[in-house]
């Protein structure tokens, strides 16, 4: 049993009332975020040969919040999901059966496109990081991508919130530095680009438009990285 099987049942409500001080939805953020991966898919930040129908996986999918969005952006494509949580899958599988549940990435005979590590990696301990993120790494196609998400440990209101969260009881922070560190020197991955990103709250959402501009200012509540085999 995992830890967060205890949370998943009431997941969502969880989230709401730690992303209240911000009057931003959990649904906004995952949105936001499947936008910000399909914005990189776009570009060419995160390019791979198949970019018009990649297959994804969403690693650490908890109860499913970004996969409703990942299905809607990525329509055609493939998307696979995993979790420590069975007790999560199990919301996902009654909730969204078009979505492939693996039980484990480390042992998926899938190659992936694309592995989303949306706000995943603060819930692994720092010992365990190296070999998660080397078997992630593994299951890329050889011009897939990782794309990491994690909240930006210079943001005070983003400390505020991780402390005040009680998923986040365990969490390690970890900032946009060490995280390139440990995926180029402790992984082999190359960095392709990195930026940050959340800088407004749900009630300003048109302003998202200046976020390419912004994604060198380490003001955003959050950060991505990318990174590729």
């Amino acid at each position: 049993m995992s830890e967060f099987d205890k949370f998943a049942e009431n997941y969502n409500e969880s989230l709401r009332n730690s992303l209240a001080l911000t009057r931003t939805s959990d649904k906004y953020q995952a949105e936001y975020k499947v936008r910000l991966l399909k914005n990189l898919l776009v570009r060419g930040a995160a390019k791979s040969r198949a970019t018009t129908h990649p297959t994804i996986l969403d690693f650490g999918c908890g109860v499913g919040l970004s996969l409703p969005y990942l299905l809607e952006q990525f329509p055609g494509s493939k998307i696979f999901a995993t979790d420590v949580s069975e007790v999560s899958l199990e919301i996902v599988r009654a909730e969204l059966p078009q979505v492939t549940i693996i039980n484990s990435a480390l042992n998926a005979a899938e190659k992936f496109d694309v592995i989303l590590m949306s706000t995943v990696l603060h819930h692994i301990t720092s010992s365990a990081r190296v070999e998660i993120l080397e078997n992630l790494r593994a299951n890329l196609k050889p011009d897939g991508c990782l794309v990491v998400i994690e909240h930006n440990t210079y943001n005070p209101l983003t400390r505020r919130i991780v402390s005040n969260c009680p998923m986040d009881v365990d969490a390690e922070l970890i900032s946009m530095s060490d995280i390139k560190k440990l995926l180029s020197r402790g992984c082999g991955f190359k960095i392709r680009e990195t930026g940050y990103c959340s800088f407004f709250p749900e009630p300003l959402k048109a302003l998202t438009k200046l976020d390419p501009i912004l994604k060198k200012i380490p003001l955003g509540g959050q950060y991505f990285v990318v990174a590729t085999p």
